[in-house]
């Protein structure tokens, strides 16, 4: 395994902003001196690392869906945007509503990601045993809206189940089922944490405020947001028709304002992008999603400048966040000492636009092609493996397997 040794560099996680040298020695970081070993040098002058990003929420389609993407593909996009780990969702052909399958899928996941993963179990309509067997996952996907594939669950009395032996229940929600699915959450006494899945409108932000506002249920539930809902609403829709239909659909101008104040105040914990892959024929014909995880870091990272945020608020939501709200026991989501060496190294003085044409995803088209960002991926790591630099991957998998204490 080759060293490195990252020179006057800014770091920049949840906790820290500052200059200084990264060591990475046999995987891991050390912000320390080491006396032993010979260490590449990369210098970091001008440049920022941060812990590499986390997506909870990815759609990787395989098995049964490659024509659309695979782990291989999938993971290769991740890594060449900062994304050093992903969860996948069970929506697949055969959808992962078994532990036989869930194994199967963790197969292919070993012997293809470059990236690491963590795989979703799926809430069925007969398989609550099922769920009670299923061992290390970030959650349980319960469908309460339509999704690609039949997973939709109607009957609330299975909500009901799953709310029982889920640990973590993520939950395929819109509007009026969230709040649905909220209000039986409550009444079973809030056996499970709960977390929403795509966040899309004003409503659904104001009732997770609330709900965190109580004892017994703010450590208990979460909520994600993907970059179409902060970027996009039902105009671009109108405008450009296909290419911009989503689930959920998108909302309206004052929707996306509510969810950069969610953002902005801390009720929304994280960021995922939903990334939904299609053939541009499947798209024209009406297929829902869009591939999202190559534009996930530029187009965040740009927000965050333009707003003048803190970036070491960026890094709190898409790493340290998704480590402790999802309990991964791994060393991972900080730069600290003996930590995973997941790091990104980006350029801050990059000016350029989006290029869906050189996406790794299978899918090389997107809404926000064409728009302007402020900064570029120039290095990935993956367990201190160098994956992605300088716009070329290295196609050895160096992904492993999350760990869930929940």
């Amino acid at each position: 395994m080759t060293n490195y040794l990252i020179k006057n560099i800014r770091i920049i996680d949840a906790d820290q902003d500052l200059i200084g040298d990264v060591f990475i020695e046999n995987g891991k970081i050390s912000l320390k001196n080491s006396e032993t070993g010979i260490f590449n040098e990369i210098n970091g002058t001008g440049k920022i690392l941060m812990p590499g990003f986390f997506d909870p929420h990815v759609h990787f389609r395989q098995p049964g869906l490659e024509h659309k993407e695979n782990f291989c593909t999938g993971s290769k996009a991740a890594a060449s945007s900062g994304v050093t780990s992903f969860f996948d969702m069970p929506n697949t052909m055969p959808a992962t509503f078994t532990t036989e399958i869930l194994e199967q899928k963790r197969q292919l996941a070993r012997k293809n990601s470059l990236v690491n993963f963590g795989l979703y179990f799926g809430a069925g309509p007969n398989n609550i045993e099922e769920i009670k067997k299923a061992k290390n996952i970030p959650g349980t996907k319960l469908y309460l809206n339509a999704t690609t594939g039949n997973l939709k669950m109607d009957d609330e009395t299975s909500w009901r189940k799953v709310f029982q032996v889920g640990k973590k229940v993520s939950l395929h929600a819109e509007g009026e089922t969230f709040f649905r699915a909220v209000e039986i959450w409550e009444e079973e006494g809030y056996p499970c944490e709960i977390h929403l899945c795509h966040a899309s409108l004003a409503s659904e932000i104001e009732l997770v405020r609330e709900m965190k506002k109580k004892p017994e249920a703010k450590e208990k539930i979460t909520v994600e947001v993907c970059p179409h809902h902060l970027f996009l609403t039902d105009k671009e829709r109108e405008k450009y028709g296909a290419i911009c239909c989503m689930k959920p659909d998108l909302a309206t101008e004052a929707d996306l304002v509510a969810m950069w104040e969610g953002v902005e105040d801390g009720t929304i914990d994280f960021f995922a992008t939903d990334h939904a892959p299609h053939t541009w024929e499947e798209k024209e014909k009406g297929a829902l999603g869009i591939p999202g995880v190559e534009t996930f870091l530029p187009l965040l990272f740009t927000e965050f400048v333009k707003r003048d945020w803190n970036l070491q608020k960026l890094a709190k939501m898409t790493s340290k966040n998704v480590v402790e709200k999802f309990h991964i026991s791994d060393k991972k989501g900080q730069i600290l000492n003996s930590f995973d060496a997941d790091l990104v190294l980006i350029d801050p003085t990059y000016k350029g636009q989006i290029n869906p044409e050189k996406f790794f995803s299978k899918s090389k088209w997107s809404p926000f092609g064409g728009f302007d960002i402020l900064c570029r991926v120039e290095k990935t790591f993956v367990g201190g493996e160098l994956v992605f630099s300088e716009g070329e991957i290295d196609g050895g998998v160096r992904g492993k397997e999350l760990y869930f204490s929940l």
